[in-house]
């Protein structure tokens, strides 16, 4: 239908001049026999060009969900003669819902790609088309603690206001991700310590050989302070400058006795400045990071190499869900979970003003300091303890040998496997807790002392005669538990933090990705993990909302 054509081009023309250019050769040589599309090309684009966002798309119910929130509160006011930075509610807006809708931890650069090329963000950000610099501005600003205030009021309004869920009962764990440092660049903190003691008995050798060879007489001590060495550096660097010691280095030259001591004293003195630093830098942990000082090495359960647990540098993170929501997160650095309890529910209560009523956790929180602080802010103890799941395992009813596995008299008495009631008093063994608080244990005995018992050899192992410690505020509380969770009630909430706190921990690490942080610091880190949760948050009610709204087209249609 071409053929009688010749080589050429066509324009078409409409309302904004023209819109298209054929090319009448690239025409010609098309079989007829196939569908034609044109191919035309769009020369200009109109200036108001209107976009139709679909209806269920995210942006409606993320606009819905911060609609009430006053986010400016956050924010110091911008110059009035600073007119080109952005508003910094509105960059606020396009970072919480990048984390909402994004299925990967975004980068900033990322976030400024989407703010030209999404109609979404274009719209969320006013077609200001901010710069990553923008962003991080915005950013810095939270981690310094603002994101604290925003992520309880906007997950409370989530939670309360919107979705009706009463956060009372919540199911808390937590979880180790990796921080962004390198796994090699380990501290430990024993190792520092006993480095530290070798060199103050080399420094103490080292000040007795200066007093014997000058005559002076600097003290001999058991531990030493940096400042220490320094002013005995000073004195002798100030007394080869009154006797004109030429001071010397490099190969050829032979140092004076007063310089090499001088030398010697100062490489100490540096060395234990730096076990000074680290120390100071450690704290009470154990290990840090030189990459990430915040860092904590951690023992993880899987590594991708030896497909066993490895030491690297993570943060704790803990979160407490409540119906599929989190509303309660926060960063720690000690491995374990015990001590993260109280100061987890802490942080709750000053920013809800009450402690959860259940909060049920696994038996990594169960310990006497956790049960009595609990009994203390009056929260019931639903949280399990280390051998809660043991008693009804087959295999550990087994073990004969073990006290739990052992049967009980009338007034408490522990009764052997081979019949012997341990009811002699022997004394209490008393210590105190990381908490502070007494740990009484009231210690047993079989009057005989286990002679001619022909089990005493697979019995006990160390000691004269088997011996059992009796904790009865331990057990007294282990009891309580044993009745919160022992119930119908009690199980199914066993049930339900496997299901909605692992839920939760899977969506952020498996589906997000968040599996190593970009940040580094504690406060950033703090930052990042906290902006993953809103945005899972956020994301949980965009499905709600759908559900209302599928709700509502069946009942008008009924």
């Amino acid at each position: 239908m071409y053929e009688n054509r010749t080589h050429g081009s066509t324009r078409g023309t409409g309302l904004l001049g023209p819109l298209y250019s054929i090319d009448l050769f690239v025409l010609k040589n098309i079989q007829p026999n196939y569908i034609h599309y044109p191919f035309g090309v769009q020369e200009s684009l109109a200036l108001d060009v209107p976009v139709r966002i679909q209806s269920d798309d995210p942006v409606y119910s993320f606009l819905e969900a911060i609609e009430r929130i006053n986010l400016a509160k956050y924010f110091a006011p911008v110059r009035s003669n600073n007119s080109s930075s952005h508003d910094r509610v509105m960059l606020l807006r396009v970072i919480l819902f990048s984390y909402m809708t994004s299925r990967k931890n975004i980068s900033l650069r990322e976030l400024e790609s989407l703010c030209r090329t999404d109609c979404r963000f274009l719209y969320l950000s006013n077609y200001e088309m901010p710069s990553h610099q923008a962003f991080k501005r915005v950013l810095d600003i939270l981690q310094e603690g603002a994101i604290d205030d925003i992520f309880f009021e906007l997950s409370h309004h989530i939670a309360v206001d919107l979705m009706c869920i009463d956060p009372h009962v919540q199911f808390v764990d937590g979880t180790k991700i990796e921080a962004n440092a390198h796994k090699n660049s380990f501290v430990y903190k024993k190792r520092i310590v006993n480095s530290r003691k070798k060199l103050y008995l080399s420094t103490s050798a080292l000040l007795s050989e200066i007093n014997s060879f000058f005559g002076y007489d600097y003290p001999l001590r058991d531990e030493y302070q940096s400042w220490d060495l320094f002013y005995v550096c000073q004195y002798l660097m100030e007394v080869m400058v009154q006797t004109d010691t030429q001071i010397c280095y490099g190969i050829g030259h032979r140092k004076s006795s007063i310089q090499r001591y001088y030398d010697a004293l100062l490489k100490m003195a540096l060395k234990l400045m730096e076990y000074e630093e680290w120390l100071y830098t450690l704290g009470n942990r154990n290990s840090c990071s030189k990459t990430d000082l915040d860092a904590t090495f951690m023992a993880t359960k899987w590594d991708y190499y030896n497909q066993s647990g490895v030491t690297r540098p993570c943060y704790n993170c803990q979160i407490a869900v409540s119906e599929g929501l989190i509303v309660n997160a926060d960063i720690f650095q000690n491995p374990g979970d015990t001590l993260t309890w109280q100061a987890f529910m802490d942080r709750y209560h000053d920013y809800t003003g009450k402690y959860p009523c259940r909060p049920v956790a696994d038996a990594g929180y169960g310990s006497l300091d956790n049960y009595l602080y609990n009994l203390k802010n009056g929260i019931e103890l639903v949280q399990k303890y280390g051998n809660f799941g043991k008693k009804k395992d087959r295999r550990f009813q087994k073990r004969i040998y073990n006290v739990l596995n052992w049967k009980q008299t009338e007034e408490g008495f522990l009764i052997c496997p081979e019949g012997r009631v341990l009811d002699q008093y022997e004394g209490d063994n008393i210590s105190r807790t990381r908490g502070g608080n007494l740990h009484i244990s009231q210690m047993y005995a079989e009057k005989g002392h286990c002679e001619g018992c022909p089990r005493r050899s697979q019995c006990f192992r160390f000691g004269k005669y088997r011996r059992v410690g009796k904790n009865v505020v331990m057990e007294e509380l282990q009891g309580k538990v044993d009745e919160n969770l022992g119930c119908e009630e009690g199980k199914g909430l066993c049930r339900q933090r496997s299901i909605q706190v692992e839920g939760a921990f899977g969506i952020l690490k498996q589906d997000r990705g968040m599996t190593r942080f970009r940040r580094r610091g504690l406060k950033g880190v703090k930052m990042e993990f906290l902006l993953n949760c809103l945005g899972l948050n956020l994301y949980k009610y965009h499905l709600f909302w759908l559900k209302q709204r599928a709700n509502n087209l069946i009942g008008k249609l009924n």
